[in-house]
């Protein structure tokens, strides 16, 4: 059988390790603005509600190698939604064409070496970098804003917004309590072909 790699490079001896450092801490507060993002089991816990109806179903979805699927045009593009919606989210100390130039370099040269060879991550973003878990929850933030605009023209507003209130997602870890008439697998489709 043909074993399948993926090299995760350590962050912390990187070139590019505190410029990632500080976009994480810049970009964070934006964190806060993705309706679906949860900080942690606690957080997550909380936002459960204490009774579901007795034709509710508990749904998870994981998405699939999360940080190397992401294209930087799409990353660079989240990113600049999110900054763009939320000005007075971030110090002012950092504009944003600094930001999107910083980010641009974290993600255009992660370069590592192995085994006598230098290479370089053409697309994704490196699992060990700093600023990965803050920079994955608003892509798929930005994800989201769009599969709901999609959801409300195909389904309704009605639906739209149940889904900003109760989707909800740790990185790549996705939870819905799904009480609605629309099949599973038809909303499963949908998530698929958003990315």
């Amino acid at each position: 059988a043909d074993l399948k790699f993926r090299p995760i490079i350590g962050g912390p001896n990187s070139a590019t390790q505190r410029l990632s450092h500080l976009l994480d801490l810049i970009l964070k507060p934006l964190c806060k603005e993705v309706p679906s993002f949860v900080r942690d089991d606690i957080d997550f816990l909380q936002k459960l509600p204490e009774t579901v109806t007795s034709n509710a179903t508990l749904v998870s979805f994981d998405i699939v190698s999360l940080y190397t699927n992401i294209p930087h045009e799409l990353g660079i593009q989240a990113v600049q939604y999110w900054l763009s919606k939320n000005k007075g989210t971030i110090d002012t100390r950092f504009d944003q064409e600094l930001i999107i130039d910083a980010l641009k370099i974290v993600l255009q040269r992660n370069i590592f070496y192995f085994n006598g060879n230098y290479y370089i991550q053409k697309s994704g973003t490196a699992m060990g970098t700093k600023m990965a878990p803050t920079y994955a929850t608003l892509v798929l933030g930005y994800l989201e804003e769009i599969l709901r605009e999609r959801m409300r023209e195909k389904y309704g507003e009605t639906f739209a917004v149940y889904l900003k209130n109760n989707w909800k997602r740790f990185l790549d870890d996705c939870f819905i309590i799904w009480t609605e008439n629309i099949p599973i697998e038809a909303f499963f489709a949908e998530l698929n072909n958003l990315h």
